[in-house]
Order: C-alpha cells, then sequence, then structure tokens
C-alpha cells in the first residue's frame, strides 16, 4: 500500500485481496479484473479524480472519500451512468493491439489526484453578561449595615457597586457531514502496469458493474497532490499466474523456503525474495 504524507492510502484489490506493492509497482496476472482502494486518514474529507492509462476513469467527477473511511472504485463512470459501468481489466498490450490503438507514454499507470478539505474556522462568539440589581438603586432604609462593611451607610450615598462579570466565549461552527462536490461516493483507484519490455499491460473495460453512485455538496479544499501506482503483468522474465497479496508467504527461488511477505531476503541463503 502506498501511504502519502497527506494522510492517504491506495493499493490495488483483486478478488477481496489487497495486493502487495514495491516502490509503487504492483504484480497481477493478465486477464485480472481489480479494484482501486482509497483510505482517508485525514479529520476531513477528500475528493479523489483517477486516470487510468492517461485517460480518465471517472468522467471529470470528484470522488469523495468520508474522514478516516475507504472507498473501492471498481469500475468506469462513462456517460454519466451512475447506476452500473465496466469494471477495470488488466490485459497484455500485444502487438496487434498495439497496431491498432498504438502505443501511449502512460500506458499501464494509475493517476490517483486527490484534494483534502480545509477545516472550516471555529468562530467565537463573545457574549457581554450584565446584571442588573434594582434593589441597590434605591436608597437604603436608615440606619442599615451589612457586615462585610466597616461602616454604616447613614447619612451616606455610598453603594455597593457589582463586579464586572466575566465575558463567556461560547464555541459555534461545528463541520457538517456531507459527501462531495460534483462528485460521487462509493470509489477507489486502481494500479498501473510498468512500461518495461514483456511486461507492458493496459486496463480495458471488464465485465459488468451495478456499483451506484450519488452526487453530493461541494466543499472547499486545499491544493491537488497525487499518487501514481504502476501495474506490470510479468515478473522476472515471466507471466504471472496468480496475485501477490501482502499475507502470501513468499518462495525463495534458490532454496525453496518460505518467508513472511514482509521479509526481502531468505533466511536460510539469502536470496531476494523480491525477484525483478
Amino acid at each position: 500500500m502506498v501511504y502519502s504524507p497527506s494522510k492517504v492510502v491506495a493499493c490495488l484489490k483483486v478478488d477481496g485481496k489487497i495486493l502487495r506493492e514495491d516502490k509503487n509497482v504492483v504484480t497481477l496476472p493478465f486477464g485480472s479484473e481489480y479494484n482501486i482502494f482509497i483510505k482517508n486518514l485525514n479529520a476531513t474529507r477528500i475528493k479523489v479524480k483517477v486516470t487510468v492509462d492517461g485517460t480518465d476513469a471517472t468522467e471529470g467527477t470528484w470522488l469523495v472519500v468520508d474522514p478516516n473511511d475507504d472507498l473501492d472504485l471498481e469500475r468506469f463512470i462513462r456517460a454519466g451512468n451512475m447506476d452500473k459501468g465496466n469494471r477495470f481489466k488488466f490485459i497484455e498490450r500485444t502487438a496487434e493491439i498495439e497496431e491498432h490503438r498504438g502505443i501511449k507514454a502512460d500506458d499501464g499507470l494509475i493517476r490517483i489526484e486527490y484534494q483534502v478539505e480545509k477545516p472550516r474556522p471555529i468562530v467565537i462568539d463573545v457574549e457581554e453578561h450584565h446584571h442588573h440589581h434594582d434593589h441597590w438603586e434605591r436608597p437604603f432604609p436608615r440606619p442599615w449595615r451589612r457586615p462585610e462593611w466597616s461602616s454604616s451607610l447613614s447619612g451616606s450615598d455610598s453603594r455597593r457597586k457589582s463586579a464586572p462579570t466575566q465575558s463567556r466565549p461560547s464555541a459555534s461552527g461545528a463541520q457538517r457531514k456531507s459527501l462531495a462536490s460534483s462528485s460521487v461516493r462509493g470509489m477507489s483507484m486502481p494500479i498501473a502496469d510498468s512500461l518495461s519490455l514483456n511486461d507492458t499491460g493496459i486496463t480495458v473495460p471488464g465485465s459488468e458493474s451495478s456499483q451506484k453512485f450519488r452526487w453530493t455538496a461541494d466543499f472547499e479544499t486545499g491544493p491537488s497532490e497525487v499518487i501514481v501506482l504502476q501495474l506490470r503483468g510479468v515478473l522476472a522474465g515471466k507471466p504471472v499466474t496468480k496475485v501477490v497479496a501482502v499475507d502470501t508467504k513468499l518462495t525463495c527461488v534458490t532454496c525453496g523456503k518460505t518467508s513472511k511477505s514482509t521479509e526481502k531476503f531468505c533466511g536460510q541463503c539469502g536470496t531476494a525474495l523480491q525477484i525483478i
């Protein structure tokens, strides 16, 4: 999973499993349908746009992820259809495909642009509270004495004045929870394959998805930031035959020993477990 400085996590999922990535590169078999997963760890909402192979996958729509929430994007948005569409499917860019559609500079790349909501300012309302003591405005009966006063008011116009009251601050402006501008909830992001020789792939329309989205109100955000992921379908010169999830054990190509997915080298012979 790619964790950005702005507390946004992005990764790829296949069959509900989060795939392992290495330096923003994810490997998966050609022919796989995938989801783009985004996790927002901020205390405010974020807007997200997804571009696949240089093409806008969400038709200019900003997707919204609520605070400390996550979203899966499993399909393209086309012709404003918020009820159904085609899933993301990763295939090999063969010679026939290259001859028909050509080669794009960002084939196999998924670009996730996001903006974090600006916190709404907290307004402090200051209230002046005045105490009125009408009975102190009338002359006291004479003679009359209060125990805590040292002298009688008899024959005097002296009156005790009330102490000024302190202002009481009250906070207002709680943030309301909503979804986003020209945006749709319920989305995530994919990953793109590398442009290296023999492992180039592209994302095409797959099977039908009934994932639904809805429009929400706009909100103010900061500047855009970007996460780029790369997909590849070939590893060490061989086509990938199964997905490598974050919990998949790694098998050493030299001695056959299995290791945890977080290990970089085989604990038995020292061979690198990440074969490029």
